[in-house]
């Protein structure tokens, strides 16, 4: 009796065993019907990271290979954090061009530096990258292979009228993967902007800002500067206009092979983001994307004065015909490039001294440069010695920008309201 019990027990189970794995199959949750890539693109990330994760539980399950959906994922969760604190920005101009035409088309004053095509100076370069030099014309920053053929930031430096040879920027590691690019300075000889293709970008190449440290003497750990700068497309080449108060930055992003947009926008003073509990999550989408820049018009009078200065940069620089010893801008509507221009005569002795002292401060600069390369290959019991000399220096050179910043405005005081 047991024994013909047992067999109906086996048979029982053996009958429910398919039975269950069926019911099991069925039970396993399905894969929603998205293009995780199509949704990263959308910045639908909270879509593409619920995807991904089942995605990846059952193909983990299948004992199958994860690493593209993983690194998928890791993209969704950084944009989905960085669309949280999509920054807000006036967006003013947006202009559609090829990538070899862009550096043409940004247009900034030569007392914030210069940005040059890179084969201009490096003649086998077939990057149609970029070169920055400050507006003392004594430093070059541009990007360079490492042996690993991977980009790394370096600087040139103008000493005894020779450029030196490029060494690299301090500060920053060899991470074997990292690509860093498109370097600019601000006038503070602190703040430097960067686009760097590594673990913290979005997708390609983004925007990333760093400080020098002057005691360290290197550059500090560097920031992603968000969105809407940075998206899953690359981002690069960000530049201030502290002059005339506009930014500029390239994006491929939506844009045909070969083809940039270059936006221009107004710098912020602090930074400010959007709340998505006041304006949802589809318009901060929007926002982040840069759908329409009109839709970053928060205030049309501001927008306006600045498409105005806009238009005057781009007017400036396509005149041919002014004579141009320097650049001095006075107001919006007024910028002097030679002595004649000013019609002040106090105002011109005044630009006279301080044409002079941009010249001092030249000279500071080199000298500083030269003191920092001897203290980095100084003994270790020369270092004190010129450390002194180094800050002596530096506090000398603060001390002539403040004073040529103050001249600066007594100069527009004078002029504009004799």
């Amino acid at each position: 009796m047991n024994k013909t019990l047992l067999i109906i027990i086996m048979l029982m189970t053996s009958l429910a065993a398919p039975a269950q794995r069926k019911k099991a199959r069925q039970k396993e949750q399905s894969l929603p019907n998205i293009n995780p890539v199509e949704a990263i693109n959308e910045y639908k990330f909270k879509d593409a990271e619920n995807y991904l994760v089942l995605a990846i539980e059952q193909l983990q399950k299948k004992k199958q290979p994860t690493i593209h959906e993983e690194e998928l994922l890791e993209t969704a969760r950084k944009g989905r954090i960085k669309l949280q604190a999509t920054e807000q920005v006036l967006i003013i101009d947006s202009l559609v061009l090829p990538k070899a035409q862009v550096l043409n088309a940004i247009k900034i004053s030569s007392e914030c530096g210069s940005i040059h095509p890179l084969n201009t100076l490096i003649k086998d370069d077939k990057t149609n990258s970029s070169y920055f030099q400050n507006q003392l014309g004594d430093k070059r920053m541009y990007a360079m292979p490492n042996k690993q053929g991977k980009l790394r930031l370096m600087e040139s430096l103008l000493i005894a009228n020779e450029w030196s040879a490029p060494t690299p920027l301090k500060g920053f590691g060899e991470e074997e993967n990292d690509n860093l690019n498109y370097p600019f300075m601000l006038t503070d000889g602190i703040t430097m902007y960067f686009a760097a293709e590594n673990g913290e970008s979005i997708g390609g190449y983004d925007i990333f800002m760093t400080r020098y440290d002057a005691d360290e003497q290197q550059f500090l750990v560097p920031d992603n500067i968000g969105m809407p700068f940075n998206s899953p497309a690359n981002d690069y080449l960000y530049a201030i206009d502290e002059f005339n108060n506009l930014g500029y930055f390239v994006s491929d992003r939506n844009q045909p092979a070969d083809s940039v947009c270059l936006y221009t926008f107004i710098p912020n003073d602090k930074r400010s983001i959007y709340n998505i509990d006041e304006i949802g999550e589809e318009k901060l989408r929007n926002l982040a994307k840069i759908n329409s820049i009109k839709d970053t018009w928060s205030n049309t009078a501001v927008v306006k004065e600045a498409r105005a200065r806009l238009e005057e940069t781009r007017s400036a620089k396509e005149s041919k015909q002014q004579k141009r010893d320097f650049e001095f801008v006075l107001n919006d509507q007024r910028t002097c490039y030679t002595l004649s221009d000013f019609r002040n005569a106090e105002a011109k002795k005044k630009v006279q001294w301080w044409i002079e002292t941009k010249k001092d401060l030249a000279s500071r600069a080199t000298e500083l440069n030269r003191l920092r390369e001897r203290y980095a290959s100084a003994a270790e019991n020369q270092k004190a010695q010129f450390a002194a000399q180094i800050r002596l220096n530096e506090e000398k050179f603060e001390q002539m920008q403040q004073d040529l910043h103050n001249q600066e405005k007594e100069i527009r005081r004078i002029e504009l309201n004799p």
